[in-house]
């Protein structure tokens, strides 16, 4: 890089005797000054930039050991073949990618359930530690029953305790719309972890609150189709801009809560300190 410089120096020092190149010439050497500089300050940035700090994945064995089973994010795709599992329609973009996937149903359904699934659950909305309960010196946990995934037909639901089909309660209809939109509503999964001193309870309580996360393992079992269907009366409604008179509804209208896969519970298994320090499980 010295020898660059010298030479391109001697070079734009030639140039410049030559007349005319004076200004271009001071330029350059401007330009490659402020170059060196900014590679030497970005080494040096680089040599004082501390190892990243090396992350630990947690090993466990199975059913928990996600290597051997199908992670499932909450509210991301569904695996393949979870659509065939259910009756109706295949999906596809034009009838020609419906009859081909249509025809794999049985294949799909096949493979689907001969495989295991993990769902990773963190804190503070799907782990929930309860306040302490000093009485009985002890935490309850809760984690969630069911989550939600998508296929190209919409919206299924994976649940591993008792569910039902109803109105959740928060819908965004009016409070005096005719329907309310079903949803699959599962119980939590619970469980008591005992600690007995108040001090080691609030030690507890501030470390792992925000910190305890769960995994469920669990195959396929029965399917379920939740329907609700209701007339929606016919709306006509003018629009003066447009010169136009628009109509929409007067049909049947599904305010089901839809697919529900039932999981074939194989454990669950509630941890803190990213998953190493095992509080309560479980099993089948």
């Amino acid at each position: 890089m010295r020898l660059l410089s010298s030479l391109l120096v001697v070079t734009l020092l030639a140039c410049s005797k030559g007349g005319g190149g004076g200004s271009r010439a001071s330029e350059q050497l401007a330009a490659l000054k402020k170059k060196q500089e900014a590679d030497a300050k970005a080494k040096k940035d680089k040599e004082n930039q501390p190892a990243p700090l090396p992350v630990e994945v947690v090993k466990l064995d199975p059913p928990y050991d996600d290597t051997q089973a199908i992670a499932l994010l909450p509210d991301g795709p569904c695996p393949e073949g979870f659509w065939a599992l259910f009756p109706g329609d295949a999906p596809g973009a034009n009838p020609e990618e419906k009859k081909a996937n249509a025809a794999k149903r049985k294949e799909l359904a096949e493979a689907a359930r001969a495989k295991k699934y993990i769902v990773k659950l963190r804190a503070p909305a799907q782990v929930v530690l309860s306040p302490y309960d000093a009485p009985n010196g002890r935490f309850t946990i809760d984690v969630n029953g069911t989550i939600d995934c998508t296929d190209g037909l919409g919206r299924i639901a994976l649940a591993w305790t008792e569910t039902r089909a109803g109105d959740p309660g928060n819908s965004a209809a009016k409070a005096d719309a005719d329907f309310s939109q079903n949803a699959w509503i599962a119980a939590p999964a619970h469980f008591e972890l005992p600690i007995k001193s108040l001090t080691e309870a609030k030690e507890f309580n501030d470390k792992n609150r925000f910190a305890l996360s769960a995994r469920v393992a669990f195959g396929l079992g029965k399917v379920q189709v939740d329907k609700k269907i209701k007339k929606v009366a016919k709306v006509t409604e003018k629009v003066a801009a447009a010169g136009e008179t628009l109509s929409f509804g007067g049909g049947n209208e599904d305010w089901g809560a839809g697919r529900l896969i039932h999981a074939d519970l194989l454990g669950i298994r509630v941890a803190t300190d990213r998953e190493k320090k095992q509080l309560v499980e479980k099993g089948k």
